[in-house]
């Protein structure tokens, strides 16, 4: 009995230390999945995740690749209109047309659906409306569902179509649409006609304008719109304007237009340059200014008249596009040719090009032949004012009204009258009364400071009201500048930024322009709105002044 105890504890041993053995091997799989198992999740995941993320390249590039560019710029998208607007302001109403166009670009950017939402926080678009007052929520509660309303959560009106007319204020006649573009812009042109004649003031009349006719009753958001319409105005009197685009598909992932089947595309052009008619009216009440001498105790007055002046806008008269291999292509105009893609009553240059290939658009300028003026932008357009290079041939208009003057200022100073003349075009255009510009309230031909003129050796009480003076006064600054830099484009940069900045830049007298150049690429004061290098500007400059020698030479 005792050995049979013996050998069954024996087997029981032996199954005993089977069994663990089994359990020992199974801990340590089991052991080494837990341990490994989060690798393994991690190596599969990333797998499927490549996989995933080569099958969706294209979609991903959708979100990450190029953007396309925007149709035109925002100076140039209202320009399709200045056909209808022109013949409705000039010939009917008798108003500048840039005026018009600045209206349009405050009030759509020149979109037909270009609504504007005037909400009750003052904002004018419907995105601001929502984040200043999220949408109506409903809410189920355990008495029942109960309404969550921010307060105040409404839009007050809009303002329909290119010329921003109010629902609330303008009586839509019965065959009429809001974005019908000849309806829209002729009820809006004869509106703001009406503002502008029946007060002295443009100010004024603009504002009015704009809390008659564009905003709702009871909005109270309007800000300075005189000024900005003012603004735009000088933004399209300060040279030409040009935008574009093509019909055709973008891809995100080539940053191109496509070319469907190598297909010519339509390809479109807008654009417009001060060379019109001038014009000039009274903007606000003049300022009477009292002055006194403490050294000859003398007391006078002068009278400072705030004018706004510049010119009619007009369409290039001839648009070509430069193709890879080297020919080139003319753009028609779509009231000539109907078959051309439009909005009714739009104007546009229209061509079909191939968008791909040896024979693909690269580059498009516009003309203006009558004043000298042209416009090239690059092809495809990136982005708004970045790729447009202005060939500024000076307005011989403005040039020859000034030459007597710039003449004498040259003899005076001894700077070139070319250089005295270019600096002119650059600073005001040859617009007598161009300012006042920004808080330093620069003016005149010259667009001299009232701190700057005084420590001129020409300066008196006035002398900068004065064109022939202002002129002179100009010419010594840049006399100034170049007796302590020795380089014409030195006094220039100085002449935009101030001898401190080019001297804080690391340009020291008597270097040469092509180790002073690079050193200024400071934007001087760019909160006041100057957006060159001193660099740029000086060569602006430079390049202004031998386009004014080729243009006397002719």
């Amino acid at each position: 009995m005792a050995q049979n105890d013996t050998t069954l504890d024996r087997e029981m041993a032996k199954a005993v230390a089977r069994e663990g053995g089994k359990r020992m091997i199974w801990w340590l799989i089991g052991g080494g999945f837990a341990v490994a198992g989060p690798f393994l999740i991690i190596i599969i995941t990333s797998v499927a995740g490549l996989g995933l993320l080569a099958g969706a390249g294209h979609w991903l590039a959708s979100f990450f690749g190029p953007t396309p560019p925007a149709i035109a710029t925002p100076t140039s998208r209202p320009t399709e209109w200045l056909n209808p607007v022109t013949t409705d302001s000039e010939i009917d109403q008798g108003i500048p047309n840039t005026i018009v166009m600045a209206v349009i670009n405050q009030a759509s950017d020149g979109q037909v659906y270009g609504d504007r939402y005037y909400c009750s926080n003052g904002q004018t678009t419907g995105e601001a409306c929502s984040a200043a007052y999220p949408p109506t929520k409903a809410h189920i509660g355990p008495r029942g569902i109960h309404i969550l309303a921010s307060p105040g959560a409404h839009n007050l009106g809009i303002g329909y179509g290119l010329m921003g007319l109010n629902g609330k204020d303008i009586t839509l006649p019965a065959n009429a649409r809001w974005h019908s573009v000849l309806w829209n812009l002729h009820e809006g042109i004869g509106q703001l006609a009406t503002y502008l004649r029946s007060q002295p003031y443009w100010q004024t009349a603009l504002a009015a304008f704009h809390a008659t006719v564009q905003t709702p009753p009871g909005w109270s958001g309007s800000g300075n719109y005189a000024d900005t319409i003012k603004g735009l105005v000088g933004r399209y009197n300060a040279g030409p304007t040009l935008g574009a685009w093509a019909l055709a598909p973008w891809s995100s992932k080539t940053g191109q237009f496509q070319d469907p089947g190598n297909a010519p595309a339509w390809v479109f052009v807008i654009g417009a340059a001060p060379t019109g008619a001038p014009f000039s009216h009274t903007w606000r009440k003049p300022t009477i200014i009292q002055h006194y001498d403490p050294q000859t105790a003398k007391h006078w007055t002068t009278i400072q008249n705030h004018i706004l002046t510049g010119y009619d806008l007009a369409s290039p008269v001839l648009v070509v596009g430069r193709l890879k291999n080297g020919q080139i292509v003319t753009f028609d105009l779509s009231t000539q040719n109907a078959n051309i893609p439009v909005w009714q009553g739009g104007t546009v240059f229209g061509a079909r090009i191939p968008l791909s290939g040896p024979q693909s658009l690269i580059s498009i300028t516009a003309y203006w032949p009558r004043n000298g003026l042209s416009d090239t932008i690059q092809w495809p357009e990136q982005s708004s004012g970045a790729v447009s290079t202005v060939n500024r041939v000076p307005p011989t208009h403005a040039v020859q009204t000034w030459w007597a003057d710039i003449q004498v200022a040259s003899q005076k100073t001894g700077v070139p009258a070319d250089w005295i003349a270019a600096e002119m075009l650059n600073e005001s255009g040859g617009s007598v009364n161009a300012g006042q510009n920004g808080l330093a309230g620069a003016y005149g031909l010259m667009q001299l400071e009232p701190a700057t003129a005084r420590s001129l050796p020409g300066w008196y009480p006035g002398a900068r009201s004065n064109p022939q003076e202002n002129l002179i006064l100009g010419a010594e600054l840049l006399e100034e500048n170049y007796s302590q830099f020795g380089s014409w484009r030195i006094a220039s940069a100085a002449y935009y930024g101030g001898a401190n900045s080019v001297q804080n830049d690391g340009v020291t007298p008597g270097m040469p322009w092509h180790v002073a150049g690079p050193k200024l690429a400071s934007v001087p004061v760019a909160s006041a709105g100057n957006s060159l290098t001193m660099e740029e500007y000086a060569d602006n400059i430079e390049a202004t002044s031998q386009a004014v020698a080729t243009m006397k030479n002719k």
